[in-house]
């Protein structure tokens, strides 16, 4: 699919587009993920981290200026993070952040996972979503990996959450605790 047939214009009135992140777009998303890891509400991430992983995240955007951005990090075979997920504070409240998760979900389907998860402290906006809270003991994996990292790990109020996709054409899921297709 072409980059084009997957951007989602966000309103025409205000130019606002979503789409899959380039290589181009490295150096905007280190510096605007940097304006959220001072007080802990996303883990930094290095130029050279987000050029690895710059084919997981979507970036709204408005002219050439990033406004928004989400990651899907696949961490195993049926299972994928929703990470580094954030909106300006000028765009907040407008369907920003509902419309990259609602991507990163699309991606999730469309790879076949089974489950997606995320650590947050906005836990009402992924319950909208149909996440679920979940205990942190079931991905060992991320805190090993990421929350060694974090300024809070030693008093973490990060919420676990987790929804269950399923396969496609299946009514079977595996692991967790809901349902939502």
């Amino acid at each position: 699919m072409s980059e084009t047939a997957s951007a989602i214009t966000l309103g025409q009135a205000s130019g606002l587009r979503l789409r899959p992140a380039r290589m181009v777009d490295v150096e905007a998303l280190e510096l605007f993920i940097s304006e959220y890891t001072h007080d802990g509400t996303l883990l930094p991430r290095t130029r050279a981290n987000l050029a690895h992983h710059v084919r997981d995240f979507q970036v709204a955007m408005v002219g050439g200026r990033l406004v928004g951005c989400g990651a899907l990090q696949v961490g195993e075979m049926t299972l994928a993070e929703v990470r580094t997920v954030a909106v300006d504070p000028a765009w907040r409240g407008r369907g920003v952040g509902r419309r990259i998760v609602e991507s990163l979900l699309r991606d999730a389907r469309r790879l076949g996972l089974a489950r997606v998860f995320c650590l947050t402290r906005r836990p009402d906006f992924f319950a909208s979503h149909g996440f679920v809270e979940v205990p942190k003991a079931y991905f060992p994996h991320k805190v090993w990996n990421d929350c060694r990292l974090c300024p809070r790990r030693h008093a973490c109020d990060e919420i676990a959450m987790e929804r269950v996709l399923g396969f496609r054409g299946s009514d079977q899921c595996f692991g967790g605790t809901n349902s939502n297709p």
